[in-house]
């Protein structure tokens, strides 16, 4: 199965993990010889541990996937992870902003420095796209074609998508383009200390994350709250829910 290198991150630091607290608990045992009880035990303390309903479900998905393969390759006899249950998660309305919200975020960057530009540009393509935040920070300039107002994306799974730029976000990026120094990297938002490297996820995420407590007292808004809002104002204004499903690259 193709996933993004996000996921295949993620998978691996929960395996580390889990065989982590194998060692600790009984340095006998590895993936090949544990019983339910080990996989229980390990829940319980990710329970302990105060994780998110959504963390713990990808932890025990990662493990089920990890037995399920061994199964397979007949590493084992039996899938134990078969006799974990899944946790239940509760379902949450995802974070979003109003449109009065959204213009008043789209203000707050400075425009007289080349920080601010940036800034302005990141929110805007943000919010005009619904692209991930892994999709925004790889955005390569031969990609973008401005006067077409469109950009051409590499998702999850590696599966190409083209979507649409909206006129205030290319007048915003023409605006950034124009003060920036970085001309020759083959990234839109090129890394400060990296040569021929994009920004990192971690400072579009602090960066968004503090313009957006300035338009709201919400503490669980995210940068994906300016995805959602982008999904939910288009879903508003007439556009059909598959078409959406598209432009935000899922199956």
């Amino acid at each position: 199965r193709h996933f993004s290198k996000n996921t295949i991150r993620g998978y691996k630091k929960d395996l580390m993990q889990f065989n982590e607290f194998l060692s600790k608990y009984d340095n006998s045992l590895n993936f090949l010889n544990i019983d339910k009880t080990a996989i229980q035990f390990y829940i319980q303390h990710c329970s302990k541990n105060k994780m998110t309903d959504k963390t713990l479900l990808r932890k025990v998905s990662t493990i089920k996937s990890l037995f399920r393969y061994l199964t397979q390759n007949e590493l084992i006899d039996f899938n134990i992870s078969k006799l974990i249950p899944s946790p239940k998660v509760a379902k949450k309305i995802p974070h979003y902003l109003s449109k009065k919200k959204i213009e008043e975020l789209m203000s707050l960057p400075d425009l007289s420095t080349k920080k601010g530009l940036m800034h302005k540009s990141i929110l805007e393509v943000f919010y005009s796209t619904g692209l991930r935040i892994s999709e925004l920070a790889e955005i390569k300039v031969r990609n973008l074609d401005l006067n077409k107002k469109i950009l051409k994306i590499l998702g999850k799974g590696d599966k190409e998508r083209i979507v649409i730029i909206g006129q205030i976000a290319s007048e915003s990026i023409k605006n950034y383009l124009r003060v920036s120094k970085n001309s020759d990297n083959i990234y839109l938002y090129p890394s400060s200390n990296k040569m021929n490297s994009y920004i990192s996820v971690s400072y579009i995420y602090k960066m968004v994350k503090k313009y957006l407590s300035k338009v709201s007292n919400n503490e669980n808004l995210s940068p994906h709250a300016l995805r959602h809002s982008f999904a939910t104002h288009l879903l508003d204004n007439g556009a059909d829910l598959l078409s959406v499903k598209d432009l935000l690259g899922h199956e």
